[in-house]
């Protein structure tokens, strides 16, 4: 028995609320990706994003003022949360709707969701949590199903465009698994709306930037089902959703919390084939197989 088993076996249980979190933001973001793929169609990117996190922040801030609560984090957590948000919220958002905007929404949901997969390698450095072997293994088996999602049969490796699409989603995956792994680094004082209202504002100036420059601009269609999307980002997928994050991480490892995961690239998946169409072919089917078998037997306790 590895040393990491046995710390992992003699962890304490968790709380039951925290499968309550989970739940939610499984379901939840499953059903974003399709919606966003809607939402781009009517929106560019960089100003969908920018949308739901001004919006966000508003829900966030009205809230801490009505209650005269400090809006900043407490003093020495500020730059740390900042490259939290920086990391997990400015980059995974960019990257993840980028390569969004090129590739179909099944897939690009299945390569953003290998989050849990980086969170092991880059634990490893950032926060040294114990791993044991049936994490090792999982980790393997969960990259060969990602070498097999990249095979040429699946990707055509001569279309610059999408292979930097594909390559947006996997820094996506990286950056959301920094950012996780940062925030397990320390246990915060600083409230968690305090936390993530301050998150969301800092991942603005970024987004905004892009904007401002006119990156993948294009034609504007404030339809109603645009509209109503990115509420439904702004209200559900970025506030609420990265509180209830916050709050997992707050008592579960970075990796270990990937396992709701498991079934969100499946929802996510289905759905927007459903949605958009596209071939199921043997290879995608034994691709995520193993993406999401290495993430469960990552996770699993």
């Amino acid at each position: 028995m590895a040393v990491g088993d046995r710390v992992e076996r003699a962890g304490p249980s968790l709380p039951a609320i925290v499968y309550l979190y989970l739940a939610i933001v499984v379901l939840s973001w499953s059903v974003n990706w399709p919606l966003m793929k809607l939402a781009i169609a009517d929106i560019p990117p960089p100003l969908f994003v920018l949308s739901r996190l001004i919006g966000s922040l508003g829900l966030i801030l009205v809230p801490l003022v009505a209650r005269r609560q400090s809006l900043l984090p407490e003093r020495g957590e500020r730059w740390g949360l900042f490259w939290v948000g920086q990391a997990q919220i400015a980059g995974f958002l960019i990257f993840s709707i980028v390569g969004l905007s090129i590739v179909p929404a099944g897939r690009a949901i299945v390569l953003a969701y290998t989050m849990p997969l980086w969170a092991i390698p880059i634990g490893l450095f950032v926060w040294p949590e114990p791993i044991g072997r049936k994490a090792l293994f999982g980790a393997a088996i969960g990259f060969a199903g990602l070498v097999l999602f990249m095979n040429p049969g699946l990707v055509d490796w001569r279309d610059p465009r999408l292979l930097a699409g594909n390559a947006a989603l996997l820094l996506a995956a990286i950056g959301w698994a920094l950012g996780s792994c940062l925030y397990r680094r320390r246990a915060w004082r600083s409230p968690f709306w305090v936390q993530t209202g301050w998150q969301v504002a800092v991942s603005i100036p970024p987004v905004a930037v892009l904007v401002l420059t006119g990156w993948d601009a294009g034609p504007i269609h404030w339809t109603a089902r645009a509209v109503a999307i990115v509420i439904y980002n702004a209200v559900v997928t970025t506030t609420l959703g990265y509180f209830l994050w916050s709050k997992i991480l707050s008592v579960m490892p970075a990796a270990t919390a990937g396992q709701v995961m498991t079934l969100t690239p499946i929802g996510g998946f289905i759905l927007s084939t459903w949605l958009f169409g596209g071939a199921i072919t043997t290879d995608v089917v034994v691709s995520i197989v193993l993406i999401v078998a290495g993430i469960f037997v990552t996770l699993r306790r």
